[in-house]
């Protein structure tokens, strides 16, 4: 009688352990569904926003001498990564003349411009952002070699 007793509340507690047990595992089973399809739609959205940065950024080095093959090959004889930085370089060192004849073409002995950014475009052309801290403009700049020496030549410019 007493072993029945035990039996009977053994298998009933055995059954409440069971009845939880499904219970939790039908909670778990349906938050993990609902996890997976929050991030599924999270992968979607940055999979849609990756594939428009991926496609302004190629926009954005179509106008560049690191990404045009055909202006590449005007300078084969040198290394693209160093040009760069030359003609970049050559072209900040114009903020530092100290003559009447500035660069920028607006500038003059008490307001004068700097270049603050340059994008090459290609083997011939440079556009520059150029300040004087309250007024900026930009600029067209054409540029070859002579001689082992870059020649700049402001083909355009304007002010904001």
């Amino acid at each position: 009688m007493m072993l029945n007793k035990i039996l009977i509340y053994l298998l009933g507690f055995i059954f409440l352990i069971m009845i939880f047990l499904t219970i939790n595992y039908t909670k778990i089973t349906d938050l993990n569904i609902s996890n997976s399809k929050i991030l599924n739609k999270k992968i979607d959205s940055l999979q849609m926003r990756y594939e428009l940065l991926d496609k302004k950024f190629k926009d954005e080095i179509y106008f560049s001498l690191d990404d045009n093959q055909e202006a590449l090959k005007y300078f084969n004889d040198f290394e693209i990564d160093s040009l760069s930085l030359y003609i970049k370089d050559q072209l900040y060192e114009k903020n530092f003349i100290k003559n009447s004849d500035f660069f920028v073409p607006v500038s003059n002995a008490d307001n004068k411009y700097l270049i603050n950014k340059i994008k090459i475009l290609n083997h011939k052309w440079i556009i520059a952002d150029f300040s004087n801290g309250s007024r900026w403009g930009e600029m067209w700049i054409e540029f070859y070699f002579n001689k082992n020496k870059i020649v700049f030549n402001v083909k355009d410019y304007f002010l904001y």
